[in-house]
Formats: C-alpha cells, sequence, structure tokens
C-alpha cells in the first residue's frame, strides 16, 4: 500500500477482524510506520468530519477502509462540507476492501 518506515496509516476496520488487526496493527508496525486506532462510525461519531480531523492532525498517508464506511461519509455529508474543513493534503493513498466499491466518482 506504499506505507513505509515514518508515515501515519489509518485503518478504520474493526480490530477484531482479520483485516482489522492485520492492516491496523502488524502491518504498519512491521514496515515502521505509525498506526491509528479508531472507534466509531465515521459520520456520527461525533460527526462527517471526524477521520479528516485524525488526517490532519496525525498527518496521515494511507487510509484503509471498506466502501460501506465511505457511502456512510457520503451520505451524511454529501456535498463534502465537512472535509473542507481539514487539511488533508498529507493523504497520498485510500485503498478500500470488502464489497464492490460502486460509489459515484462525479460527486
Amino acid at each position: 500500500m506504499g506505507i513505509k518506515k515514518g508515515d501515519t496509516y489509518f485503518c478504520t476496520s474493526d480490530i477484531g477482524w482479520v483485516v482489522g488487526h492485520s492492516f491496523l496493527i502488524y502491518g504498519p508496525l512491521l514496515v515502521g510506520a505509525a498506526t491509528v486506532a479508531y472507534e466509531g462510525k465515521p459520520s456520527v461519531t461525533p460527526n462527517p468530519g471526524s477521520w479528516w480531523k485524525i488526517v490532519e492532525k496525525h498527518k496521515v498517508k494511507g487510509l484503509y477502509s471498506a466502501p460501506t464506511a465511505i457511502r456512510a461519509l457520503i451520505k451524511d455529508d454529501p456535498n463534502g462540507e465537512w472535509i473542507k474543513k481539514y487539511d488533508i493534503s498529507s493523504l497520498e493513498i485510500i485503498s478500500l476492501a470488502g464489497e464492490k466499491c460502486d460509489i459515484n466518482s462525479e460527486r
């Protein structure tokens, strides 16, 4: 996923899932990257900007999530107002897993 020593990686998967502990804990730490652990829904805990605040605060380079979570963000922030409030310029990689990614790219 392009994460290297010194980078910060944010995996939004549940730590109890294989993907969660592999991508949240083992993977980043094996290459010397920092990892961000977060508990809560992306769109309501406490608001649709919570992920972007984390990206800005920790200068996250890579984010790993599921299309379901991205759809939840889009539903609660269809015009992207929350993402505009934060500097996410450090974010270079967004990887998705799980079900088919059918998110409309014209938004």
